[in-house]
């Protein structure tokens, strides 16, 4: 009964939050309509958009020791109330969390009884849009155009933009040190940062001589990285993604392989099985966020462009997922096994999952971070620093404007029981 009531709870939360707008636009996870790739997308074009501009970006990947752990409820209570959220869901939270106890029990020894004085319930549907509000006010940082701030639950990043990386690094430190900026909020809701974790990138095109110096924090001197993992995709600082598609296609060898080690002639999985594991598990792990880092080749007079290397190691691995499936012989054409495995070959399924996230793009709302982004991608075409979402809406011809916008959440969780008034 307790999970049915979360869940309860965190709808209504949901609805509430979604409705009257109160979280920050570019706070992503858990919140409908709002994904990882969404969240990539914005720090890309934003890059794309300083590079257009003649300018370089800083992002630091923030990285909190122990966020749902260390959360303290007071605080939670006072952003929730200050962000507007109403008062009997305020108080249930507050009742949910207040005066808890646990036990310790291994080896046939039982503790006594230790309060619990902070801590967010992890893992449950109510966590994660309470930790968005409980580090909501990370992204009301940034005091000007050139700073900006994004976050995913509990992954934040501080973005600078200017016309030289030291200049984007002043800017960085100050929103740490600021009143009110990273370190402060840190101290106050009890979310140290791991500072030896803390990744900075300095963004930059590969034709760019522009230098890269350290930034020097109070507590350490950081040393920009070429390259930051972030939401399971890697970012290099030119944006060429070779690392990603490297990152790709080694996971797919490592998929394909498994599954061949559980496949044997007189033993192991069907084939049949083997084809559900390898398109339900290999490849959404292959493909994931493919929209972000893969522009399939486009053939023109001058010369082959787009990820034409990327494809083809796919299409290699693909080979290997239909030998497991059908037990071919390895001198298979690649053609003829996923025809016997019933596969659709590799480009044309990643040109699917390039149709799919332009037309979701198309029909984001008014109110989504990204939909002043795309509309304005429309303006002109960008002829210099194209990002994935104008590549997309041109590669496939989606203008939004003839695209219905979906809402998040059409309507009040409350109301699903009943019904309308000219039917009863």
């Amino acid at each position: 009964m307790w999970k049915v009531l979360i869940a309860i709870i965190a709808d209504q939360l949901t609805f509430i939050s979604e409705k009257h707008q109160l979280l920050p636009d570019n706070h992503f996870r858990g919140r409908p309509g709002h994904t990882t790739m969404d969240a990539m997308h914005l720090i890309v074009d934003i890059i794309k958009l300083s590079w257009r501009a003649g300018k370089v970006m800083a992002v630091l990947f923030l990285d909190i020791e122990g966020a749902f752990p260390n959360a303290v409820p007071s605080w939670l209570e006072h952003n929730l109330l200050k962000r507007g959220v109403p008062r009997k869901i305020v108080t249930f939270v507050h009742n949910m969390l207040w005066n808890r106890i646990t036990t310790l029990k291994f080896d046939g020894y039982v503790s006594d009884s230790l309060r619990i004085d902070n801590r967010i319930g992890q893992g449950d549907l109510l966590s994660m849009i309470l930790y968005q509000f409980y580090n909501a006010d990370l992204l009301d940082i940034p005091a000007c155009k050139e700073e900006s701030a994004t976050a995913f639950v509990d992954d934040a990043t501080m973005i600078a933009t200017a016309d030289t990386f030291p200049k984007a690094h002043e800017m960085l430190v100050d929103m740490i040190t600021r009143p009110g900026g990273v370190a402060e909020w840190s101290s106050l809701h009890n979310s140290p940062l791991e500072y030896s974790k803390l990744v900075l990138v300095d963004f930059a095109h590969s034709f760019s001589s522009k230098e890269r110096t350290l930034m020097q924090l109070p507590q350490m001197e950081i040393t920009p990285s070429a390259s930051a993992k972030y939401l399971g995709v890697i970012f290099d600082q030119n944006l060429n993604w070779k690392a990603q598609q490297a990152y790709a296609v080694g996971k797919g060898t490592t998929w394909t392989s498994q599954i061949k080690r559980l496949t044997r002639t007189t033993w192991g999985l069907t084939p049949n099985g083997a084809r559900r594991l390898y398109i339900g598990v290999a490849i959404p792990r292959i493909l994931y966020a493919m929209d972000v880092w893969c522009q399939l080749p486009i053939a023109t007079a001058a010369r082959l462009r787009g990820a034409a290397k990327t494809v083809k190691q796919l299409t290699a691995v693909q080979s290997l997922g239909a030998l497991a499936i059908t037990g071919g012989l390895r001198t298979s054409a690649a053609d003829a096994l996923n025809v016997e495995a019933f596969l659709m070959p590799m480009s044309h399924l990643i040109d699917k999952w390039r149709h799919r996230a332009a037309v979701r793009l198309a029909t984001l709302p008014p109110k989504h971070a990204l939909y002043k982004v795309i509309n304005r991608k429309l303006a002109g075409v960008v002829k210099r620093h194209c990002s994935p979402i104008n590549t997309l809406l041109a590669s496939y011809s989606c203008d939004p404007k003839k695209f219905e916008k979906l809402p998040a959440i059409s309507r009040d969780p409350m109301l699903c029981g009943t019904l309308p008034s000219r039917l009863v």
